[in-house]
């Protein structure tokens, strides 16, 4: 139970934070001027962004998913975030916000890094094969032979 709070935590946090790249002027301004190719990777960066955090809220595909999202935050981090010339000269942000800013998103990463590494893979069950009480293994795999025609 406790693990599907945080997942659900988790996807609305990276929901807020997609509403916010793409519908804050500031953010969606920093992101076109410091990324190459502005509006394409804008639109890549906020539809990829968007369909984790849908995904993290009713839990589909997390573990999946949990890679990408660290691999879009360091992107993001990497590439927006340690700017600090463009965040500190230009826009006036004082150095210390914007450092808090960065460690949130480093924790983030850390803790995706943290659950690929702890959680284990859920995958839907396989079908079982039902092996007759007097059969042998040819025939068992006859018959399944059978079914998959």
């Amino acid at each position: 139970m406790l693990r599907r709070v945080g997942e659900f935590l988790v996807g609305c946090s990276v929901m807020f934070g997609t509403y916010s790249i793409l519908q804050v002027a500031e953010d969606r301004e920093a992101f076109l001027k410091l990324v190459p190719f502005g509006h394409v990777m804008l639109f890549i960066y906020g539809t990829a962004l968007g369909t984790v955090g849908l995904c993290y809220i009713p839990g589909l595909f997390v573990y999946d998913l949990t890679f990408g999202l660290a691999v879009l935050l360091s992107t993001s981090t990497l590439g927006v975030d340690m700017r600090m010339w463009y965040w500190t000269g230009r826009r006036g942000l004082h150095y210390w916000n914007q450092v808090r800013l960065i460690v949130d998103n480093l924790a983030m990463i850390a803790g995706a890094l943290l659950y690929l590494t702890c959680a284990e893979r859920e995958l839907p069950p396989l079908p079982v094969e039902e092996k007759a009480p007097n059969a042998d293994e040819g025939e068992v795999l006859e018959q399944t032979e059978k079914k998959l025609e």
